[in-house]
């Protein structure tokens, strides 16, 4: 069993939420943001890479990717996020958490009424772009989720999207 699977999200759902309501289902998503982020880190790094070039072979390669994973987690953190978030739907709500938490991010970055929530999911490729909304206080979050294909994340997300789509 991987920390990936259906039975070990929702335990550890359960456990962020500390029993608060059963957990329907519970998957890996990430801020819809951070694609623009890493292209901007992973451009900018090449260029500084392309520069060291001369003296450290690859730089430009080493650069790049490096530019990449600093920009997500820059851009995330700005966000009071994780790079990965847990999104535990139950009876009434939509939880949105940190996962593998430090200790300066809640536990909780959102939760949404599931009766009053406006859900919007979109196709991008084999992943799905979800906006949640609460109509109340114009509060709204987009997420990405893997729905296809071998990503071991898409069996967890495919329920919750399913959840969210009722």
């Amino acid at each position: 069993m991987s920390g990936y699977d259906e039975a070990a999200l929702m335990a550890e759902a359960t456990a962020l939420l500390d029993g608060d309501e059963p957990v329907l289902a519970a998957g890996v998503f990430g801020l819809a943001g951070l694609l623009g982020a890493a292209t901007a880190g992973t451009v900018a790094g090449g260029v500084v890479g392309d520069e060291l070039g001369d003296v450290v072979p690859a730089a430009g390669v080493v650069g790049a990717v490096l530019g990449g994973m600093a920009a997500k987690r820059a851009y995330a953190e700005s966000q009071g996020a994780s790079l990965q978030l847990l999104v535990a739907v139950t009876e009434g709500s939509i939880h949105v958490l940190n996962r593998g938490l430090d200790e300066h991010l809640p536990v909780e970055l959102a939760r949404f009424d599931r009766t009053t929530c406006h859900v919007t999911i979109k196709k991008f490729g084999l992943s799905r772009t979800v906006h949640l909304e609460d109509p109340d206080t114009g509060e709204g979050l987009a997420l990405t989720g893997a729905a296809h294909g071998p990503s071991p994340l898409a069996r967890g997300d495919k329920l919750v999207l399913h959840l969210l789509a009722d």
